[in-house]
């Protein structure tokens, strides 16, 4: 009899944990259906294992702290382009990379900041105000180039991403 008490509770107890942690992917899989490119944010989100036990404004901080990431790194990538075209003497690409830096910098020094401090203090406009510039700087950044740039794929996640969490922000007013 006691042995079949403690398997009763070892199973209620085993399926309680199954159900939350369904419920966690769950956020992440129904909250990206509202999003420009669901696929993207799912494969983005899953791939943070910190997403699994976020709730909405924990996803827009998680996001946040992702394209800051990926501006980062896509910035040190400018700065790399830019040292080498600089030696080669390619002036039109030293322009070009030069307007991403600004536009970048931008991005790592205003606009992330701003999404966190608007998620932090709970005022949301303000964040998705500055995701859709992101978008807009990052497509601006893809202009400052007279052929595909250097950095397209890493514009194209800051700027697809950046309406991503704009998407979810708007679920937070």
């Amino acid at each position: 009899m006691k042995n079949t008490s403690h398997l009763k509770h070892f199973l209620i107890i085993f399926l309680c944990i199954i159900q939350l942690s369904n419920a966690d992917s769950n956020l992440i899989s129904e909250t990206c259906l509202h999003t420009p490119d669901p696929n993207l944010c799912i494969t983005t989100y899953n791939s943070n294992p910190a997403s699994a036990k976020a709730d909405l404004y924990g996803l827009a901080k998680i996001g946040s702290d992702i394209l800051l990431q990926k501006a980062s790194s896509t910035k040190a990538n400018i700065t790399t382009l830019l040292k080498n075209a600089s030696l080669n003497k390619e002036d039109q690409l030293v322009r070009s990379l030069n307007c991403s830096a600004e536009l970048y910098d931008m991005i790592i020094n205003y606009d992330l900041p701003e999404i966190n401090e608007a998620v932090t203090k709970g005022d949301p406009k303000f964040g998705q105000d500055a995701a859709n510039d992101i978008a807009l700087e990052a497509d601006t950044c893809e202009k400052c180039f007279l052929k595909t740039s250097p950095i397209y794929d890493q514009n194209k996640f800051v700027h697809d991403f950046s309406l991503v969490l704009s998407a979810i922000i708007q679920m937070l007013l």
